[in-house]
């Protein structure tokens, strides 16, 4: 199944072409299904972490590997939100939030992974929660939020596709001694 009828795969439009650089790594798998998965393989990838595995910043000025995670959270919940209040109709535009100011008044260095685990797959039910509240047509609905206009349907995507690049960057940049 390449999709759901609830949230087909967002195309040109649907979202800010910016997005596609996470949309376009999402698997042609049901996106409920994925987010699910994604759910238990992330959270047990942070799991297995070391705490100085999760302090580790690759360069000078870069967030360590914890909180990199905390942003991914951050980033879920901001999602999560805009998801919700597109879905329901509400049509405040919604500002963007700046993930480094996010990071730097955050206290992830100091939360053992285990616990940024456990955080995360909580994260993530509430995501897939609320995803099960969500017809074809809330789906449908659009929203403005950091002064573009997004799909409700594009948001699982944006979503999926963020974990993996942080991942991604996390298997690159992080562990490449692992």
């Amino acid at each position: 199944m390449k999709s759901t009828p609830i949230f087909p795969r967002p195309s040109e439009g649907d979202c800010a072409e910016y997005y596609f650089r996470y949309i376009n790594l999402v698997p042609e798998v049901d996106i409920l299904t994925y987010l699910h998965t994604q759910r238990d393989w992330f959270g047990d990838w942070i799991e297995s972490l070391t705490p100085e595995q999760a302090a580790y910043s690759y360069a000078p000025g870069k967030w360590t590997l914890a909180e990199m995670i905390g942003h991914v959270l951050d980033t879920e919940r901001v999602f999560a939100f805009r998801m919700l209040a597109f879905s329901r109709g509400d049509e405040n535009k919604i500002p963007g939030f700046d993930q480094d100011t996010y990071v730097a008044n955050s206290i992830y260095n100091s939360i053992y992974p285990g616990d940024l685990a456990n955080e995360w797959r909580a994260v993530r039910s509430a995501t897939l929660y609320l995803s099960r509240t969500i017809d074809a047509a809330m789906a449908s609905r659009v929203g403005i939020a950091n002064e573009v206009p997004v799909k409700v349907l594009a948001f699982p995507y944006m979503m999926a596709g963020h974990v993996i690049h942080h991942y991604n960057v996390a298997r690159e940049r992080y562990l490449t001694a692992s």
